[in-house]
Formats: C-alpha cells, structure tokens, sequence
C-alpha cells in the first residue's frame, strides 16, 4: 500500500539532496526517512536515488515516481491542514447605546469572511471588551481610539410628522413637542440651547434602536446623529435649524494589544 508519508519523505531527500536534509525539514531522525525510503523502494520494485559524494540524484524510477507524486502529495498534505478546525479566536465586542449597527454591518461580514476563525461576542461590561464601539469622548481606560466619522445631531420625528415635509426643522417649532430621554448620551440629550431640568418625558429608553422604535410609535421625538436616518422605516431624521450644532465622532476604541488592533483597523478600513 502507498502511504502518504513515505511519499513525503521521498520528495524531501530529492529535493534537498540528503537524506539528514530531509529528515530536518519533516522533524524526524535521519534513520527513520532512510527506512520508509527503503519500504518505498521496495514497494516500487527499485532503487529511486543514485548516491554520490555530492548528494542524491533521481534514478529513472525515482524520475517517474518524482513526476508522478509531487502534485498529489502537495494537494493532500495541503488538504489535512485544510480540514483540521481552526482553533476559534475570541473577539470580545462592546457596542455603546448611542451606537446602531446596521451602518457597521457590511464591515464585520468582511471581517468574519476574512477571518473565519474568529468567534464576535458583543457582551457587556466595556472593561472586558477587546474592541468598543463608542463615541470619541466615551473611550475606555486603556483602550486607543480610531476614527469612522463624524456625526451632527439633527431630530428624529415619526415619518407621518408634518414636520418632515421640509429639509430641516427650526428648533422653536420643537418646543412642544414630548422628548424620548436618552439618559445615556452624553450629547444632545436635551434641545441644543435648553437649560435646566429635561420635562418629564413620556418614555426613556435604554439604547438608540429602542429610541427610533419609540419615536416611529408616535410617543415623542428626540435628539440624535444624523447618521440614524434610514436606519429606521417609520423615522425621519431632518438637520436642526437656528440651533447650535452638537456633533460626535463616532469610531472603533481598542485594547493596546496587537489582536485587538489590526481588527480596529481592519474595521475602519472597510467603513471608509
């Protein structure tokens, strides 16, 4: 029976021209290719090398064999690191409240058909994440900051508002209207100029998807990035008139290690 090994061991002395070369590069002692050389000589019926001072040389056998063997030998011990399972690498993810991820989404599908050996858990705290999504003035201790984009506030309003017919909205025609609290952002939680106490609002949500679910339920409008527009199919956002703008800037924050930085990179380099 031809084993694949024998085989291996075979190509290695002829391509190195020794048989201690070959052994060195497979990790085995010198002995052991020179016996299943010999089986693999037997097996074919004949000497495969001719033996000089100067090394290894094919004989006519060892020529065909040569011939024959090297692509198959290739393909199947390439095949055998094919099929082992990828040892899974853990990418610890945290996403900030004020962030959605449908606008990031094409990146981490990149991402994942890059590096399929890669297991993304978006999980709390942001202590323990390898990678955050967060704005630039919410960075971790110890994490460094990479720049997507940046992002004025403009207001989110129900899309059967009669507010939506223009490009933009003045801000005294909002003073009315009930406001979605987002207790969580540090921007445009309140209206541009507003001092004091926010009015009670009729609902407070806990994160920015549950803000547009809110605001296309009709319970009241709020302040958010313009970047949220189209994210949801009962909201539209409209730039704020007659206001002083806020913005963020939104990016991917990383841990100071290698791992964690060349996914941040990678992300920021497949969303511009």
């Amino acid at each position: 029976m031809l084993e694949l090994t024998p085989l291996r061991y075979f190509l290695s002395a002829l391509e190195m021209g020794s048989f201690s070369h070959a052994a060195k590069a497979n990790g085995v002692s010198q002995p052991t290719v020179s016996a299943a050389i010999q089986k693999l000589e037997d097996l074919m019926g004949g000497s495969l090398f001719y033996r000089h001072r100067r090394g290894l040389t094919a004989t006519p056998l060892g020529e065909r064999l040569y011939a024959e063997a090297a692509g198959s030998v290739a393909q199947l011990t390439g095949m055998v690191q094919r099929l082992q399972p990828a040892e899974r690498r853990l990418l610890r993810i945290y996403c900030a409240p004020d962030v959605l991820l449908a606008p990031l989404a094409s990146g981490f599908r990149a991402l994942k058909l890059a590096n399929p050996e890669v297991f993304l858990s978006f999980s709390q705290p942001v202590e323990e994440a390898d990678l955050a999504l967060v704005a630039e003035n919410c960075v971790p201790a110890g994490h460094a900051f990479f720049p997507l984009r940046t992002d004025p506030y403009g207001v989110a309003l129900p899309r059967s508002h009669a507010l939506t017919a223009g490009g933009s909205v003045d801000l005294e025609d909002l003073r009315d209207e009930a406001r979605i609290h987002r207790p969580y952002c540090a921007n445009a939680d309140s209206m541009p100029d507003e001092e004091g106490p926010i009015p009670l609002p009729p609902a407070q949500a806990v994160h920015d998807q549950q803000v547009l679910d809110l605001v296309a339920a009709g319970l009241g409008i709020a302040f958010v990035p313009l970047s949220h527009d189209s994210i949801h199919g009962g909201v539209v956002v409209r730039r704020l008139r007659n206001a002083p703008e806020i913005t963020r800037t939104l990016g991917v924050s990383a841990r100071k290690t290698v791992f964690a930085q060349q996914f941040a990179h990678f992300l920021v380099e497949a969303a511009g």
